[in-house]
């Protein structure tokens, strides 16, 4: 009895303590000049992925931009695409993969929905909900390997694809893991422990720059190289790779710019900034901010300028290489 009333005392003072705590928000001295969306998008942004949107017409958006030649079907969602093929899924636990023209190259059924996925050739590499990795053969419709790594709780909703390589595919887990498989024969090399978080611990980014394979979770991020692995703890929001640079945007508002060995070269802070998502093009980097900002800087997170939305980011967007899309609107940075 006296352990039901502690913890229900603890709880009460436990809630009046979060009642009484007001979040802060990014607030600018200054603003340079508001931004608009000026373009409109076909239909509304349905769901988004590292690798691009869904539009709730069917459309998708790339990296490279919208494209209304592709029209998904109904309840499916992009989970990649490549040159010639697109990857989408339903929650269902179907997966296609089909052509540009719409024509199926593979269809198959699992027991939990593919949450990420990449193609190369004949190779499809996939990921579940519920984390098992798998190599399939699509023109065989053979599975060459499947492995279920531990059980995950929660995942974070930034899921990335796996990663092919010359022989190698790097499998991102929805556990903080990355398994690194042999292309030809489907074998598990290696695998290695990113962060072991009990909750919200998939990698959300994944990438290969030379030598060094780039990987980060909510909570850490990590450069493999032949020569050693090298390891940054942070509350991350997002990360962003760019040519010998790596920006670690924080949920502190805090963005940090480092080279590939991690060592920091320069530090710029938004108080109380809600990252969402950034771009680097034309030697300028842009980040968006939920509460309806744009910062600008150079690079090297210098000279930084300010542009205002017109409302906040409150629903789905996404950043293609010189664009950002919101809700049905996006806007050109080129």
């Amino acid at each position: 009895m006296k352990k039901a009333v502690l913890f229900l005392t603890l709880a009460i003072s436990l809630t009046f303590v979060g009642c009484g705590t007001k979040r802060q928000y990014f607030e600018p001295e200054s603003v340079n000049k508001e931004i608009s969306l000026s373009h409109d998008l076909p239909s509304y942004i349905k769901s988004v992925n590292p690798n691009g949107a869904t539009l709730k017409n069917g459309n998708i958006i790339t990296k490279d931009g919208l494209d209304t030649s592709i029209k998904l079907a109904k309840g499916f969602e992009l989970l990649n695409k490549s040159e010639d093929a697109v990857i989408s899924s339903n929650i269902n636990g179907d997966l296609n993969v089909s052509d540009t023209s719409g024509n199926t190259l593979y269809f198959a059924s699992f027991k939990s929905a593919i949450v990420s996925a990449s193609l190369e050739g004949n190779l499809l590499a996939a990921v579940s909900a519920a984390n098992q990795i798998y190599l399939i053969d699509i023109f065989e419709a053979k599975t060459l390997m499947q492995y279920k790594s531990s059980e995950i709780y929660s995942v974070d909703s930034r899921v990335v694809s796996p990663y092919f390589m010359s022989s190698l595919i790097i499998y991102p887990s929805l556990d903080g893991r990355i398994y690194i498989v042999q292309k030809d024969s489907g074998r598990i090399l290696r695998d290695v422990v990113v962060s072991s978080e009990p909750f919200f611990n998939n990698i959300i980014f994944l990438d290969v720059i030379g030598e060094n394979m780039i990987a980060a979770t909510a909570k850490k991020l990590i450069v493999i190289n032949p020569q050693r692995t090298l390891y940054y703890d942070a509350e991350i929001k997002n990360i962003l790779a760019n040519d010998e640079n790596i920006y670690i945007f924080k949920k502190d508002g805090n963005v940090v710019l480092t080279d590939l060995g991690l060592r920091v070269k320069n530090e710029r802070n938004f108080k109380f900034a809600i990252f969402s998502d950034a771009l680097a093009t034309d030697n300028y980097l842009y980040i968006v901010e939920k509460t309806g900002y744009i910062f600008r800087t150079d690079l090297d997170l210098n000279n930084p300028e300010i542009y205002e939305f017109d409302s906040e980011i409150e629903d789905k967007s996404f950043m293609g290489k010189d664009a950002f899309y919101y809700d049905d609107e996006f806007v050109n940075f080129k």
